[in-house]
């Protein structure tokens, strides 16, 4: 059921963006674009800007709620996140440097999943406490290291000598869809379909690691081997996204946690459905970036922002996080 009515909002959605931004063009003369064999102003629009475009925020969105699906379950918290972690402002290090030597693409997409795959370990360490992960540290460690990384980037931007680079990587930095090419939407593609399969094949893994290493130790997982493949998964998956959109922040933390509020705490079910439900919200959030002050537009990570940092507030509130420092 809620596979279906994801499904028919993605459905629903899609159409939408592909008609609306600075240049409303209607849904019809939308559809008629994507099959038309004559090329005009329609044309143009819709395939080459705002269809990779959607199919980028898609699979962002998805990758992204699968690697907090799976970094919340192998870490045993419910604040682990991409951004919150410090896995995108590390991935952001090393696509900023890529960018400021004017690389991108394959380079890029490998110096960000350096850069994350360290910030991800350095985190993971810092907050572990008598063998385990303490939420408090967790939460520390990952700011700690986000302004790290910030700091870092900030000094690129400082020795990059040309002001169009430093803009490049500034708006970057806020993360956003507006430059949306084919290419990058190949590289979001590889990268979604392999952090998919891979967090649905070992959804068994993480339903044990969260219960704990001890249980998971009992029932034949080695849980410390588990734990870091996942965590390095994770971090692929989100240096590959993050070299091609910048750092969007806090779909990996909202969207695990509204999927289990409706089907539990199961993998099976949670990592499609978080798949989805990420597309989903990135999705709307890239839409609403294109046409709430058009024709200017603000970047999605703003907007990803100012829905994510209160709902991590009223994790806080509610008191779901526990454990010492």
């Amino acid at each position: 059921m809620v596979a279906t009515v994801l499904l028919l909002a993605i459905s629903f959605a899609t159409p939408l963006a592909l008609s609306m931004g600075s240049v409303d063009i209607g849904l019809v003369a939308a559809a008629r674009a994507l099959v038309s064999t004559s090329v005009d102003s329609n044309v143009t629009i819709v395939r080459e800007l705002r269809l990779p475009r959607v199919l980028l925020a898609l699979l962002v969105g998805g990758a992204l709620a699968t690697a907090g699906t799976t970094l919340q379950a192998v870490m045993k918290s419910p604040l682990a996140d991409p951004y919150v972690l410090g896995i995108s402002s590390g991935s952001g290090v090393g696509a900023a440097i890529a960018m400021a030597l004017g690389q991108s693409g394959v380079l890029g997409a490998l110096l960000a999943f350096a850069t994350g795959l360290g910030s991800a370990l350095a985190v993971l360490t810092l907050s572990r406490v008598g063998g385990r992960v303490a939420p408090l540290r967790l939460l520390l460690a990952g700011i700690a290291w986000s302004s790290l990384a910030s700091s870092v980037t900030a000094f690129l931007l400082f020795l990059t000598p040309h002001a169009e680079e430093v803009r490049a990587v500034f708006f970057y930095l806020l993360g956003g869809l507006s430059a949306a090419g084919w290419r990058d939407v190949t590289l979001a593609a590889i990268a979604s379909a392999a952090g998919l399969a891979i967090a649905w094949v070992t959804w068994r893994w993480q339903n044990l690691l969260s219960f704990g290493d001890e249980p998971a130790a009992a029932l034949g997982l080695e849980p410390t081997r588990a734990r870091v493949l996942l965590v390095v998964a994770a971090s692929l998956v989100t240096g590959a996204v993050v070299s091609t959109v910048g750092a969007i922040g806090f779909v990996g933390l909202i969207v695990p946690h509204v999927v289990r509020a409706f089907v539990g705490p199961d993998h099976k079910r949670t990592v499609p459905l978080g798949f989805l439900a990420g597309a989903l919200l990135l999705l709307c959030m890239d839409t609403l970036s294109r046409t709430l002050l058009a024709p200017r537009e603000i970047p999605v990570g703003v907007l990803t922002g100012l829905l994510g940092a209160p709902f991590f507030l009223s994790l806080l509130a509610r008191g779901r996080i526990g454990g010492s420092a």
